[in-house]
């Protein structure tokens, strides 16, 4: 049979390929030709339901279909009996040799129905050692994405000797698998209408909670999804048609000996360990090239406000400002006084250019000739794979937009480059108050100069200059135009934020100016909670994904960027490329989104898409630092969510979490603890429950984190309590600071609370020393110089914090009329 696709859709598919798009799943028609350990062809359902009936003496009648079979086998064996002897039969077999072909095609996952290990097999023949390293999943495991090849076996699999994994065959056993709310069947449910699929051996009718999927989804990606069997009748074939699948009448074995065609790889024989290695950065990577157009899309108006593109920055949209051209200097010196395998970072608040200046500086180093790529991996950088891509002798410039939260993986990155004397330079933009967070895992001696640059929040009369030329040269500067001297045009930016005064020239749609007119045309308030969620994603600077985004307010993720890419008034505030969900104003539909909702219907919004997606969230997911668990980790952080609800009864709210969230997460326990400490300061009885509450994340996680909280805690409770308990707090506090150092000896998060806070016991005024006795008091004031001083050493490499920690000092001799000491 042939397979019939347009010419758009040959090019998406390999498109998609080739960036580890597709996903790929296994029925029981994939395990034909696979051979038992004990020689034997594996059964079909059929035949394993009469082998069941035989090995375990139960009844067997003609039409008994398997799961009723199985059930009467498990009734009378026992679960463990039944198990075992599936495990001898179903687990290190022996896979056919076209099914290599699949093992060495580059999946983003496998999903299979079956409890075989014929694609595991198959891979482990054709693995090399630069191969990703493979992991089973069984449909209950906890969530996570990672950099490995997850094959994730929804009915189960019998890979453990002594822990039996959950199976799904009986009817009762599918409807606990659906009713448990497990995170992989919820995922291949979001992810199936996102993404392309390859759906092989899959008899639906026989799969009762596979095709209650598939039947109700419609593919939405560009490229095609196609449906393998040999048995496609015309009324399935209609169907699948429908369903936005595309029907290929074939075997496994035939579709394998297609498949390399469609692809335009050749998955006859191993790749190379250049291609395994390429494919592997390729995945958590988008090579930034200056030799292919930069094509924008029509709807996009980055000089009217719309976040960066790559094409924006090809096409010379954006004015080099003097931290771009700084920094592009300190490009043109790499191996000379700047090291090749080095970091440059540059933090910056909201709305300075971060995210442009990016991009230009990777549009420098390009010129520069060195390969460019951007990060977008939803897990933690492959460092080893970027290093053996590297070894190549090639220059790698890796940009990372946000680097706080990976950034031990980048320290790693460059010691093991300084070591094999690889060119590798990672360039890294993010907020100001997460300067802390990198210098606590990337040592200053691996960055650019020694030291963590900032931006400027306003523009300097240079900067000025660049902007009126750049936005007369292409007819841009709207309100100014008329103004013929350039003294007035400069004087528009000099000294001013960039995006308001940007935002003033043209008030066009992407500045914010008119979105309370946009969110008034949306009517459905599902779909102001879509953009209200998507608005406080991108305040707290997250990445919200599609499938998200979709379980979130209970739709479909197929259904919810439909409505975005068509012509729906949610369009005109969101945009996707059909894996993210961005607003198009940024967060500037925040405001009006609550409004709309009111302000506690919003705060029970964001709870309640909290708890829809918690199945995907653990210490797995954390530790991958996956965007679910990053973004959800956001919303529960108590600054970010009483800066948008500042008047709402948020006790009351995270004990709404509680159920969901109070029995593993220890940040949960955190956060009501800085409430608690924070409302203690003028109710002290809440600071009992701040202290039980974070004895309780400490208990859940032992981190730098948990003990910083509870340090905070037991200073805000010697600051705030009776005389004679300060001591005894205050020693507990120390314990507990000095245990997160232990904990993680970089965090200078750490030491800057403990000074902060530690002031607060000297003056809980914030003006006027407290009368403690002299020895404590001389004790208080010489711990606090000492650990200033060790922090000044520390914070070396931002100016924005040592001039935090002088701002301190001041305080702390303002209080203590103590000049002279360390420090």
């Amino acid at each position: 049979m042939e397979i019939e696709l347009t010419a758009n859709q040959k090019k998406a598919l390999k498109r998609a390929v080739h960036n580890g798009d597709y996903h790929l799943l296994l029925g029981a028609g994939a395990s034909r030709d696979a051979v038992a350990r004990n020689g034997s062809r594996l059964p079909t359902g059929p035949e394993l339901a009469a082998l069941l009936a035989d090995q375990f003496n139960v009844p067997f009648e003609e039409g008994d279909l398997l799961w009723r079979v199985y059930a009467r086998a498990v009734e009378d064996a026992g679960e463990k009996g039944v198990y075992d002897w599936l495990k001898s039969m179903f687990w290190g077999v022996a896979p056919p040799q076209w099914m290599d072909v699949y093992a060495r095609s580059p999946w983003s996952t496998v999903w299979t129905l079956n409890i075989d290990d014929v694609f595991e097999q198959a891979y482990a023949r054709v693995r090399s050692e630069e191969s990703r390293s493979l992991v089973t999943v069984n449909w209950d495991d906890e969530f996570r994405q990672s950099r490995h090849l997850s094959v994730v076996h929804l009915h189960g699999c019998v890979d453990r000797e002594m822990e039996r994994r959950r199976l799904v065959f009986s009817l009762s056993e599918y409807s606990g698998s659906s009713m448990a709310g497990a995170a992989w069947p919820l995922n291949f449910r979001d992810t199936y209408g996102l993404l392309p699929f390859v759906i092989i051996g899959a008899r639906l009718r026989d799969e009762p909670d596979i095709e209650a999927v598939i039947a109700n989804r419609t593919p939405s990606h560009e490229a095609p999804s196609f449906y393998v069997s040999p048995s496609i009748s015309e009324a399935v074939e209609r169907d699948l048609r429908k369903w936005n699948l595309v029907p290929v009448r074939m075997t496994a074995e035939q579709f394998a000996d297609s498949w390399p065609e469609l692809t335009g790889m050749n998955l006859k024989e191993a790749p190379t360990s250049r291609e395994e290695v390429t494919f592997r950065v390729g995945r958590q990577f988008r090579e930034l090239r200056l030799n292919t157009p930069g094509k924008s899309s029509p709807d996009r108006d980055f000089i009217g406000g719309d976040e960066p593109e790559w094409a924006d920055i090809q096409n010379g949209l954006n004015a080099d400002l003097d931290w771009i051209r700084q920094a592009s200097a300190d490009c043109q010196q790499l191996g000379r006084s700047v090291r090749t395998n080095t970091a440059m970072i540059y933090v910056g608040k909201r709305l300075t250019g971060r995210s442009t200046g990016l991009l230009a500086i990777g549009k420098a180093l390009r010129a520069l000739s060195w390969r460019t790529y951007l990060y977008v991996g939803d897990e933690r950088p492959d460092v080893d794979a970027i290093i053996q891509f590297a070894a190549g002798g090639q220059a790698i410039a890796l940009l990372f937009d946000s680097v706080a939260d990976i950034a031990d993986d980048v320290a790693s990155l460059l010691s093991l480059a300084r070591s094999a004397d690889l060119q590798i330079v990672c360039v890294a933009v993010d907020q100001t108050d997460r300067t802390a967070n990198v210098l606590g895992r990337i040592d200053e001696v691996y960055m650019a100069r020694n030291r963590v640059t900032t931006i400027n929040n306003r523009l300097t009369g240079t900067d000025a200059a660049r902007l009126v030329d750049k936005l007369q040269s292409i007819g841009r500067l709207g309100i100014i135009e008329p103004e013929k001297k350039d003294a007035r045009r400069l004087a528009h930016f000099r000294g001013r934020e960039l995006f308001d005064s940007m935002a003033e020239l043209e008030n066009a749609p992407g500045f914010g100016r008119r979105v309370s007119e946009l969110v008034d045309a949306i009517t459905d308030p599902i779909h102001i909670a879509v953009l209200l969620l998507a608005a406080l994603a991108s305040r707290f600077d997250r990445k919200f994904h599609a499938s998200d985004a979709a379980r979130m307010v209970g739709m479909e993720s197929d259904s919810l960027v439909r409505l975005v890419r068509e012509d729906h008034p949610l369009s005109s505030v969101l945009k996707t490329d059909g894996i993210w969900i961005k607003p198009r104003q940024r967060w500037m539909a925040l405001e009006s989104c609550v409004t709309r909702l009111g302000s506690r219907e919003a705060l029970a919004t964001l709870g309640v898409a909290m708890q829809r997606v918690a199945p995907r969230l653990g210490r797995t997911s954390h530790r991958e630092r996956n965007a679910t668990s990053l973004l959800v980790a956001s919303f529960m952080t108590y600054k970010n969510v009483s800066s948008v609800f500042p008047d709402e009864d948020l006790d009351q709210w995270y004990e709404s979490l509680s159920p969901t969230f109070g029995d593993w997460s220890a940040r949960y326990w955190e956060q009501r603890s800085i409430l608690n400490r924070n409302v203690g300061r003028s109710k002290p009885e809440a600071l009992a429950k701040a202290e039980s509450f974070v004895l309780r994340a400490v208990s859940i996680v032992r981190d730098s984190y948990s003990l910083t909280t509870l340090g905070t805690v037991l200073l805000t409770k010697a600051a705030f309590g009776p005389e004679r308990e300060v001591e005894q707090y205050y020693d507990r506090a120390v314990d507990a600071f000095e245990g997160a150092s232990e904990e993680n000896p970089n965090n200078l998060v750490t030491w800057d609370a403990f000074l902060r806070y530690a002031l607060r016991v000297l003056a809980p005024d914030g003006s006027s020393l407290r009368p403690l006795g002299d020895e404590l008091m001389e004790r208080l004031q010489d711990d606090w110089l000492r650990i200033h001083s060790q922090s000044v050493v520390a914070a070396g490499a931002s100016e924005e914090m040592k001039a935090e920690l002088a701002n301190l000092k001041r305080r702390f001799q303002r209080i203590t009329g103590r000049i002279g000491g360390a420090g």
